[in-house]
C-alpha cells in the first residue's frame, strides 16, 4: 500500500500589513518531510510505502501571497496527480488558519483539500490532522475521511494526536471502510486565551470527547476553537464526530447534537486564562510581587497568533518606572529588522545609543535607548523546532535593569530551547516579558507567577471588540441568542 503525506501550516493575521512570502516557510521534501511529520514509522511498520509531497511550515504571519500559495498548492497537487493510480490514501496536516491573497475560498487549506478531492473522487481515504485554532466548513469536513484536531491548548498533545490519528488511518486502510465525518458549527467565536484546556469549560468538554471516543461506534470526536485573526465566513467554533462505520451516522449525529447543546450551555464559562490584568496593574504586580521568576505576556502582540512582535508599548511602561524592587527584566524578543541589521557588527560590551521601534503605529513607536550588546545567539521557532530561523542579539540597557533580545523576524520565545539557543540564562532574570497570549507549558513550569497583560495590538484579546462582517449571524459574543 502507498500513502501520500503532506503538511501546510500558517496562521494568517490580516490585522498586520504586508504579505507572507515563500521565504518565510520552512520547506522540506523527500525523507526530510517524513522525519518532520513524525509518523512515518507508523506507516512503514505496517508495510505502507510513503509518498512525500511537500512540508510547508509558515508558523504564524500575515496573509499569504497568492504566488507563494500557488507554489505550495501546485507541489501538493502534482504529487497527488503523479501518484494517483497507486495511492491507497492521503495523510495531511492542515492547520486551518491560513488566509490567502485573492483566493475566493479564503483559506488555503480548504481550497487545497477541495482541489485534491476533485482528482481523487469521493472515496479515496483522506485523513486530516488539524490545530483546534482553525476554521471549518461543512464542505471542508465532508472532503475528509477522518478529521481530528488536538485536544490541548497549549498544544501539549500535538505529537500524540498526529500519531493516534495515523494509527486510526492505518486501521481504516486495512479494513477498507468508507467513513463520513459529521460536522456542526457552533454559534460563537472564541479566542484561544479564553479556551485554555486546563480551565473550565474546556476541561469538561475534552473529558466528554474522550468518553465519546470510548464508544466503539465513534472513531473520533473533536472540538474546534476556531480562529479569529481574519474575517471569513468560516469563522466560529465547531464540532466533528467521525462514526466508526456508515451504519452509525445517525448515532454520530445524536452525539453531535448532544455536544452542540452542551457547548452552548457552557458558553458563559469561557474566560481569560490565569492572572489577566490591564497594563498598569500588570506592570505594577510584576514589580511588587516577591516571586523569584515572573512571566508577563504581551497579549496584544502575540506572535504565536500572527502579530509582528514589534510593539514597544509595554517596554515603554517599564522604562517609565522609577523603582524596580531590585528586579532584573528580560524582554524576549522585540522584532526590528532595520535596527537588528544596523547593529549586527557592533562590538560587545561597549555602550552606544540606538532607537528601537518600527514606528508602524503608536504601539511600535520608536524609543531612544543606550545599551551594550552582551551576547548573540541562534533564533529558533516554537513546538520544538530547532532548525535555525535566524540570529539574536541581546542588549543590556544602561541605568535600567532591562535586557532586550532583538530579532529581525517575528518569533515568540515560548520554549526553553529558544533561550538556550540565544545564549540566555533565564534564571538571571526576575521578570521575563514575552510576545504571547496564554503562557506556554515550559514557561509556566519555569516561573512562580504569570500575568497576561491586556495590551492592544493585532491580537487584541477582547473578542467582543473585534469587527467581523462575513461571519454567520447571529454569533456570540456579538449577538444575543435565545435558546
Amino acid at each position: 500500500m502507498k500513502v501520500l503525506m503532506g503538511h501546510f501550516t500558517l496562521e494568517s493575521n490580516e490585522h498586520v500589513e504586508g504579505l507572507t512570502e515563500l521565504d518565510n516557510f520552512n520547506l522540506k521534501f523527500g525523507e526530510d518531510l517524513v522525519q518532520a511529520m513524525k509518523v512515518g514509522d507508523i506507516f512503514r511498520d505496517n508495510n505502507i510505502e510513503i509518498v512525500p509531497a511537500i512540508f510547508a511550515n509558515g508558523h504564524t504571519a500575515t496573509v499569504l501571497s497568492r504566488e507563494s500559495y500557488d507554489y505550495i498548492h501546485q507541489k501538493m497537487l502534482r504529487a497527488v496527480k503523479e501518484n494517483l493510480n497507486e495511492l491507497d490514501g492521503i495523510y495531511l496536516f492542515l492547520h486551518g488558519a491560513s488566509k490567502v491573497e485573492d483566493l475566493p475560498e479564503g483559506s488555503g487549506e480548504r481550497q487545497l483539500l477541495k482541489d485534491i478531492r476533485q482528482f481523487t473522487g469521493p472515496y479515496l481515504p483522506i485523513c486530516v490532522v488539524m490545530d483546534p485554532h482553525g476554521n471549518l466548513t461543512e464542505e471542508y469536513v465532508a472532503n475528509m475521511t477522518i478529521g481530528r484536531c488536538y485536544r490541548e491548548s497549549p498544544h501539549t498533545d500535538m505529537l500524540e494526536t498526529k500519531r493516534k490519528t495515523a494509527r486510526m488511518f492505518v486501521d481504516l486502510l486495512k479494513n477498507k471502510k468508507y467513513l463520513k465525518p459529521q460536522y456542526r458549527k457552533l454559534p460563537f467565536v472564541l479566542g484561544g486565551e479564553r479556551s485554555v484546556s486546563t480551565d473550565e469549560p474546556m476541561l469538561t468538554i475534552n473529558q466528554k470527547l474522550d468518553a465519546i471516543e470510548q464508544d466503539e461506534r465513534i472513531l473520533s470526536a473533536s472540538f474546534h476553537v476556531g480562529y479569529l485573526r481574519h474575517d471569513n465566513y468560516a469563522a466560529g467554533s465547531g464540532l466533528i464526530i467521525v462514526p466508526s462505520d456508515t451504519q452509525y451516522i445517525e448515532y454520530a449525529n445524536e452525539i453531535l447534537e448532544e455536544m452542540y447543546t452542551f457547548c452552548i450551555e457552557k458558553y458563559s464559562e469561557f474566560h481569560y486564562h490565569g492572572n489577566t490584568l490591564e497594563v498598569p496593574e500588570a506592570v505594577e504586580q510584576s514589580i511588587e510581587k516577591n516571586y523569584p521568576h515572573i512571566v508577563v505576556t504581551d497579549s496584544g502582540d502575540n506572535v504565536t497568533s500572527g502579530a509582528t512582535g514589534e510593539n514597544t508599548y509595554l517596554l515603554r511602561q517599564y522604562l517609565e518606572l522609577k523603582e524596580y524592587n531590585n528586579k532584573k527584566i528580560l524582554f524576549s524578543g522585540i522584532t526590528d529588522n532595520e535596527l537588528f541589521h544596523s547593529m549586527y557588527k557592533k562590538e560587545k560590551d561597549t555602550y552606544f545609543d540606538f532607537e528601537l521601534g518600527t514606528n508602524r503605529d503608536e504601539l511600535s513607536e520608536k524609543v531612544t535607548l543606550t545599551g551594550k550588546i552582551t551576547n548573540r545567539g541562534n533564533l529558533q521557532q516554537i513546538f520544538g523546532d530547532t532548525d535555525s530561523f535566524g540570529e539574536t542579539i541581546t542588549v543590556s540597557l544602561k541605568n535600567k535593569p532591562i535586557d532586550i533580545v532583538l530579532i529581525d523576524q517575528s518569533v515568540s520565545f515560548a520554549e526553553i530551547h529558544q533561550y538556550e539557543a540565544a545564549n540566555i540564562e533565564m534564571n538571571d532574570y526576575n521578570i521575563v516579558v514575552v510576545k504571547q497570549g496564554y503562557i506556554f507549558p515550559e514557561l509556566k513550569e519555569y516561573c512562580d507567577y504569570s500575568i497576561m497583560a491586556l495590551t492592544d495590538g493585532p491580537t487584541n484579546q477582547k473578542t467582543e471588540n473585534l469587527i467581523f462582517k462575513q461571519i454567520m449571524r447571529p454569533m456570540m459574543p456579538f449577538d444575543e441568542l435565545d435558546f
